[in-house]
């Protein structure tokens, strides 16, 4: 168990470093049907430790499918990793879980389903104050959605009033890294950013821009050189949006440049997905905004 938990850790650490590449899905995957296929005999005292490995190698395949861009059968691994966590009672991958299901109603536009999945996870792990921060970031980010300013302030205030808050986690919960401080911290200020981008384009309110663009600053700036290039890549998309969305196009098709200079390589889901966002702002502002402007919009089409 200890060698299948290492195993997952290093195809994830390979993952996380890999921008526009299928990735170790298949490693998972194949690893994932090994796990389950024992679990169903397994002797009782086994079950449990099984059911958590196959939830974690089950959400682990859905976050691969969904940067994949295959958001159904990114849906499906993660209902299968909240019933395998659900059963090996561990909060965290259900927590994990219904995050990312969350992030697939805002991908299909529905903010109602988002906010739902959102507030599931202080019900999967009453009591602790990241699961509080999590399910509240959720729901700004479904509010934002549906255009409720009052609303999505509100939540993000709330989130924001557990990054300073230390706790004494339980053994198997302070070694998650997505709960180290930093990690939370990066979850708090890109989802704040995201949140508060979509209301400015909503609004058309530059103030609103300028707060999504320091909260996405915060959050690239909490990444170091190499790590995490996909969430750097999706927050550098965010950026030049927010730009866009506080009328400077010169300083967002600037922020821009970098990610459009590559050579060719597909981009993880969630990047093209800030991208078309950015890409229809962007067409509808050019007949104000120039001929460079024009020419990007051109160049994106290709991207996503």
């Amino acid at each position: 168990m200890h060698a299948l938990a290492a195993v997952l850790g290093a195809q994830l650490h390979s993952a996380d470093r890999a921008v526009g590449e299928r990735g170790p899905g298949s490693v998972i995957e194949g690893t994932l049907r090994a796990v389950v296929a024992r679990l169903a005999d397994a002797p009782v005292r086994h079950r449990r430790v099984l059911a958590r490995l196959a939830a974690e190698y089950a959400h682990a395949a859905g976050s691969l499918r969904l940067h994949g861009g295959r958001p159904a059968t990114a849906m499906a691994c993660f209902d299968r990793a909240l019933g395998w966590a659900a059963l090996a009672g561990d909060p965290t991958t259900q927590a994990a879980a219904l995050s990312d299901m969350a992030v697939l109603g805002l991908l299909d536009d529905d903010p109602a389903a988002a906010g739902d999945y959102a507030r599931e996870i202080r019900r999967a792990a009453p009591g602790r104050h990241w699961s509080d921060a999590l399910a509240t970031l959720g729901e700004a980010r479904a509010t934002a959605l549906a255009g409720d300013i009052h609303a999505t302030v509100r939540h993000i205030g709330r989130a924001r009033q557990h990054l300073d808050r230390p706790e004494d986690l339980p053994d198997t919960e302070a070694r998650v890294p997505w709960l180290a401080p930093a990690a939370l911290r990066l979850r708090i200020e890109s989802g704040s950013s995201a949140a508060l981008r979509d209301l400015a384009a909503a609004t058309a309110d530059p103030r609103l821009a300028r707060h999504a663009l320091t909260a996405a600053t915060a959050a690239l700036d909490l990444l170091a050189d190499g790590q995490l290039p996909v969430a750097r890549a999706m927050l550098t998309v965010r950026i030049a949006d927010c730009h866009l969305c506080a009328d400077d196009p010169h300083t967002a098709l600037a922020a821009l440049a970098p990610l459009l200079d590559t050579d060719g390589t597909p981009l993880p889901a969630l990047v093209r997905h800030e991208l078309r966002g950015l890409r229809g702002r962007l067409a509808a502002g050019a007949g104000r905004w120039g001929v460079e402007a024009a020419e990007v919009v051109v160049r994106l089409g290709a991207v996503v």
